[in-house]
């Protein structure tokens, strides 16, 4: 299990998705230029991708990444995954989207293959951190 402390980061990055991800629909801008250039699976995959690399940091300062890689890719999928679900309740206006959740996973996927990445090399899993 990760060190409490460690854990505070990805524990307030989890609550920015919860408000972003849950924000009534009504309450969301509309800009035309925005669903014309699809950024809101970059946003998507932004969000999820920044989730994995605090959860896979949290792994790692507990002093054992055996699997942390996986458990950070699979903890934040599953959380893209509810959030998804929780956006297709009626009260808040909004709809569950498919390819929201395929950009959730892409971006876990992403910062795991990147947290390795930087491991490998020797560097600290946050870019901008120490080891």
């Amino acid at each position: 299990m990760p060190a409490p402390r460690a854990l505070w980061p990805a524990g307030l990055w989890a609550l920015v998705i919860l408000v972003l991800c849950l924000m009534p629909g009504s309450r969301l801008p509309e800009w035309d230029w925005f669903a014309l250039l699809d950024l809101d699976k970059l946003v998507h995959a932004a969000l999820f991708f920044v989730q994995a690399l605090l959860l896979a940091r949290a792994f790692i300062a507990r002093g054992t990444p055996v699997r942390w890689a996986l458990w950070a890719v699979a903890i934040a999928a599953l959380y893209g995954l509810a959030t998804e679900l929780m956006q297709g309740l009626e009260a808040l206006g909004r709809r569950t989207d498919i390819n929201d959740l395929i950009a959730n996973t892409v971006g876990a996927l992403a910062a795991g293959w990147f947290a390795r990445w930087r491991m490998r090399k020797g560097l600290p899993v946050l870019p901008l951190t120490r080891a």
